[in-house]
């Protein structure tokens, strides 16, 4: 492994330099502008979107033949395309749209896949052909493809194909991710021999990434003999990791970070916090706005106003500010403070408008529409059964969009999802429609997107009864097909066995 505690990222030329208090929350050791256009213009110059595209396009197919590549990414490259497009328009300098969408930083996406220089030398060489093709001045085409290098490099964490084996069986998910999961496990026991042991026998546990993952389980648990035991190992007092969603909302899963300090002052671990304090831990305006630590956030943003908007290195790519924290942490106080002292405006503020309105507070929905935040983008929401939220949020342009989204949140039994006729309505009354179809990236062969089926199919598989009900009184067809010819029944077929099948066929017969 090539990666160690970062050092601060260096920003591009045409980057804003790094705030100097933040330096300690960067991940990613190697200099990359994260944003390196922003405000150049060059997005518009290069032909905007449709060119954004065309390139993405390029490069996967590139990727698609590629022996040595391909089985670095997912099966299916359709969801790849899609974020990438989003991702590559925004760091060109176009919309913001890639920080309202995605979940997970470059340094968290890409530290379970092994990248060496090799690799990464192969990806730039895809993407300087998709450059020299779809970019036409010379100038621009050195230009991006100097920051694309300096991206390339910053997320390279193998030093060989052969060496470190070991990553292998090292991962935040999936199979890799049992011997991190163990560890945590410990860590909030506070088993420090077994912590000790783990660590001994997979000693890539110290890389920053699952060295986080475990000092946030002891921090939030107050395990200060762990926390003690890390620190000897050399585990670095500031090194962020993202809060539990349980914590921040669904609009912030995995995308706000915390420092060990917050974690232990979050949960009034105070002997943690001592011995954090001791080894050196530093304050900043992430941990003050989601804390509500108003005396302290003020003091900062006095001697550095650009706190106020700036993205959290934790996330390198991602615009996640301390307002996301604010709205994060359910504080209206700091909230105010910051969009008080947001001079440039909030982006868009379309994360925290929906973090807002999952939790409900009509004063941050408020704050954030007074200031700016466009509701248009806000999306799929249970904010639709909110009796002030959801007029207040349709009288700023909110609705229910015509993706299909909503029938993934609404009628589906995936993650514990039960029949919720009075949701569902709500949805219908926002914008949604029955004939819309759960579609993903055009063209793509496989995953639940690939079927375009009616909510009525997935509810009949779902055994909805209710939700049935709802969707037929607004006329949804019980004959739709989806994309291999089948009809909601088709689909009741293929329903597990608790599932009411004679009363779902009963409501689907009687509709047709």
């Amino acid at each position: 492994m090539t990666r160690t505690r970062a050092t601060p990222a260096a920003k591009g030329a045409a980057d804003a330099p790094p705030v100097a208090s933040l330096a300690h929350r960067a991940l990613l050791e190697h200099a990359a502008g994260y944003r390196p256009f922003r405000g150049g213009g060059l997005f518009e110059r290069i032909g905007g979107q449709p060119t954004v595209d065309r390139l993405v396009d390029i490069l996967y197919d590139g990727f698609e033949g590629d022996e040595a590549l391909r089985p670095l990414f997912p099966r299916d490259l359709a969801d790849g395309r899609a974020m990438q497009k989003l991702f590559f328009a925004e760091w060109l300098g176009g919309p913001r749209r890639y920080s309202e969408e995605a979940y997970g930083s470059l340094h968290h996406k890409h530290e379970s896949v092994p990248i060496t220089r090799a690799a990464a030398g192969r990806w730039l060489w895809h993407f300087r052909q998709a450059v020299r093709v779809t970019i036409a001045a010379e100038d621009d085409q050195r230009t991006i493809l100097d920051q694309a290098h300096s991206l390339a490099l910053a997320l390279v964490n193998r030093s060989s194909p052969k060496s470190d084996q070991r990553q292998d069986h090292v991962a935040l998910h999936g199979v890799g991710g049992r011997v991190v999961k163990r560890a945590t496990t410990l860590a909030r026991r506070g088993d420090v021999a077994g912590v000790e042991t783990v660590l001994a026998e997979e000693p890539d546990l110290l890389l920053p990434t699952y060295a986080a993952a475990i000092m946030q389980e002891a921090a939030l648990a107050g395990r200060a003999d762990v926390v003690r035991s890390l620190l000897r190992h050399g585990v670095g007092a500031d090194i962020p990791f993202r809060l539990p969603v349980g914590l921040v909302g669904r609009a912030y899963e995995r995308v706000v970070f915390a420092t060990p300090l917050c974690a232990a002052r979050l949960k009034r671990r105070a002997a943690v916090e001592s011995l954090l304090l001791e080894a050196g831990a530093k304050e900043d305006v992430f941990t003050a706005a989601f804390l509500a630590d108003v005396p302290s956030l003020v003091r900062m943003l006095a001697a550095e106003p650009s706190l106020a908007q700036a993205p959290d290195p934790a996330v390198d790519v991602l615009d996640i500010t301390p307002v996301d924290h604010a709205v994060a942490g359910g504080q209206v106080e700091t909230l105010r403070v910051l969009v008080d002292r947001a001079t440039d405006g909030l982006g868009g503020g379309v994360r925290a408008l929906r973090g807002a309105a999952e939790r409900g507070s009509v004063p941050m929905v408020e704050l954030l529409l007074e200031r700016g935040a466009d509701a248009t983008r806000i999306g799929t929401g249970r904010w639709v059964l909110h009796p002030v939220l959801a007029p207040l949020l349709a009288g700023h342009g909110a609705s229910i969009g015509s993706s299909g989204a909503w029938i993934g949140a609404s009628c589906t039994g995936n993650q514990g999802r039960k029949d919720d006729p009075d949701y569902v309505r709500a949805l219908l009354r926002y914008g949604a429609r029955v004939d819309d179809r759960r579609t993903g990236e055009p063209g793509r062969t496989s995953g639940v997107e690939a079927l375009n089926a009616t909510a009525l199919h997935y509810a009949a598989k779902a055994g909805f009864r209710k939700t049935i009900e709802v969707l037929l009184e607004h006329g949804a067809d019980p004959r739709a097909q989806d994309s291999r010819g089948r009809t909601p029944l088709d689909w009741l077929e293929e329903a597990a066995p608790s599932v009411d099948r004679a009363g779902v066929r009963d409501l689907l017969t009687r509709g047709s």
